[in-house]
């Protein structure tokens, strides 16, 4: 089990990030135009299949993901979607030189740029992350600060992942080792170093509070806020707790899911002092019976020559 999650560990070091930045201008090489009913879609016409595909794709994701936060989808306010064919297009387009493993980027001026290569995600994931957060920008507008970052990525990440395998994996492991941040360390940014397990950690609290108050928490805790209430209170509505303790209640649930691999990491880090403690003890055993070995060897010893000497009677 420990090798399984080490190796998802090893995995999410050159995982996907994803990006709520604003984009750059497409430039040359997105130069054709494809419009539907929620969508003007920019793509390079070397690939004239990819745009129709990721076209459909976006279609899916806006309507399940729009049902699941509570939006209701605009034909009169298109998304702009960039669908870039290779990931160097997409990171050059984009600025994004600094940030080279970024797959997806949404802004609040309604694009959404992706990388459709799939070198180091599904197009289809990466689109689904990036139009949740397109809708939540829809949502709340100008409230978009009262949601904490973590709970705008976990959403991201939740409508996303088909299989979170990754992300438990990350949490199980910083869960086993005690090394679990906060949920209110992830309020406006993700360390650099700790980005994975940022990402991870905010769609495990997603999770959570999905599993524990119903599918419609997010969609409450989003419409309070779009009102204007702080995310304490949208918390107390969606989850029945402020936001602090509803943190505590995800960080207390985790510990107690994946205690069971930490008790294993204990005893497995254990196992070579305790060891070394029974070589010791075993070395003084031993060091003790052939002192006695000794002992009885000499007394053997002078009791023959005694016999020797004075007869089979001389110890009466």
């Amino acid at each position: 089990m420990g090798i399984i999650y080490l190796a998802a560990l090893f995995i999410s070091l050159f995982a996907p990030m994803y990006a709520c930045a604003s984009t750059r201008d497409a430039g040359n090489v997105l130069t054709k135009t494809l419009r539907t009913d929620y969508f003007v879609v920019h793509y390079d016409p070397t690939d004239p299949y990819l745009p129709q595909l990721m076209s459909e794709t976006a279609q899916i994701a806006l309507t399940r993901i729009s049902r699941d936060l509570g939006y209701k989808p605009e034909k009169h306010r298109p998304l702009v979607l960039n669908i870039y064919p290779t990931h160097q297009s997409f990171i050059k387009a984009g600025g994004l030189k600094d940030r080279a493993f970024t797959v997806g980027t949404a802004s609040s001026r309604d694009i959404i740029s992706v990388d459709a290569s799939g070198v180091f995600a599904s197009p289809t994931e990466t689109i689904n992350h990036e139009i949740t957060h397109a809708i939540i920008f829809r949502l709340l507008g100008k409230n978009i600060t009262a949601l904490p970052l973590w709970a705008n990525e976990g959403l991201a990440q939740y409508e996303s992942e088909e299989f979170p395998d990754a992300d438990n994996a990350i949490v199980a492991n910083a869960a086993a080792d005690g090394s679990l941040v906060p949920l209110s360390h992830f309020v406006d940014h993700f360390p650099k170093d700790k980005s994975n397990l940022a990402y991870a950690e905010s769609a495990s609290a997603i999770r959570y509070l999905v599993k524990e108050h119903g599918k419609s928490a997010p969609k409450k805790m989003l419409a309070e806020l779009a009102h204007g209430t702080s995310f304490d209170k949208a918390m107390l509505k969606a989850a029945g707790q402020r936001s602090g303790d509803f943190a505590d209640s995800w960080e207390e649930h985790v510990n107690k899911r994946y205690y069971a691999l930490k008790l294993t990491r204990i005893a497995i880090g254990t196992v070579p002092i305790v060891m070394a403690i029974l070589a010791i003890i075993a070395f003084f055993v031993r060091r003790k019976q052939k002192i006695e070995a000794a002992k009885r060897w000499e007394q053997e010893e002078f009791d023959e020559s005694m016999r020797r000497q004075l007869g089979n009677d001389w110890h009466r």
